[in-house]
């Protein structure tokens, strides 16, 4: 997977069932995609809200891992004011904030190894004690040859990635979200040796203040109302296909 910025519940659900979780950054940054936004609740408006981290000239010619933030703006307290003022009467307010707050002023250059120790710290703070894998220089030669096939069928390109990983790292099962179920196929990778399996985030439903329900914004949203010990509990709601 690639590093999202404080991603939704079902992502920390994928790290919570696998035995090893790579967060990868050898392929094309993406722009608009959750790498560097992800959403809270507007309580007065009952609307989803943008957090965002600014990164210098965006460009899918690059990498992720050659992607970095944009520091001459305030962005981390427009972020921490967005989430205190829409979050400061939650139930565990007091619990979460000051975590967010530590993680959020983690300093780092690189969008990937910012969001990376920002996964890891909330993977801290749940138990979720999956190894994970943020550096991932050895795959670099493999990434310049791919690009060749890459040019050729996109699809086909992902495929044969997670093949040449999964061969490197030594293991027959991977594990993608319910979101690859149209994308890869099980035929494929048995034949090539590899069970696939998919992470699928079971319903659920918690009090967002007096406001309709709005499910899969960031895991901030999660904590802040349901607390450490409850959002443990959530984190095993899922089911494997």
């Amino acid at each position: 997977m690639q590093a999202y910025f404080f991603p939704y519940i079902g992502y920390f659900q994928l790290i919570d069932h696998v035995d090893c979780f790579m967060i990868y950054e050898h392929v094309s940054f993406r722009k608009k995609s959750w790498i560097t936004r992800n959403r809270i609740l507007d309580k007065g408006n009952n609307l989803p809200i943008t957090l965002n981290v600014p990164v210098v000239k965006q460009s899918s010619s690059k990498s992720i891992g050659e992607t970095m933030i944009n520091n001459s703006t305030d962005w981390r307290n427009k972020n921490l004011n967005l989430i205190f003022f829409n979050y400061k009467k939650a139930s565990f307010f007091d619990e979460i904030f000051p975590v967010i707050v530590e993680l959020l002023n983690e300093n780092c250059d690189s969008i990937h190894e910012y969001n990376s120790q920002i996964i890891s710290g909330i993977c801290n703070l749940l138990d979720i004690n999956t190894k994970i894998i943020a550096s991932n220089e050895k795959y670099i030669s493999m990434e310049k040859e791919l690009r060749l096939l890459a040019n050729q069928n996109s699809t086909e390109e992902k495929t044969q990635r997670i093949f040449e990983i999964c061969k490197t790292e030594g293991t027959n099962n991977y594990v993608n979200p319910i979101g690859g179920i149209d994308l890869y196929n099980k035929d494929e990778f048995s034949a090539n040796d590899i069970q696939l399996d998919f992470v699928q985030t079971l319903e659920y439903k918690y009090k967002q203040f007096n406001c309709k329900f709005e499910p899969h914004l960031s895991i901030i949203d999660v904590l802040m109302h349901n607390g450490v010990a409850k959002t443990k509990g959530m984190i095993h709601n899922y089911k494997v296909v």
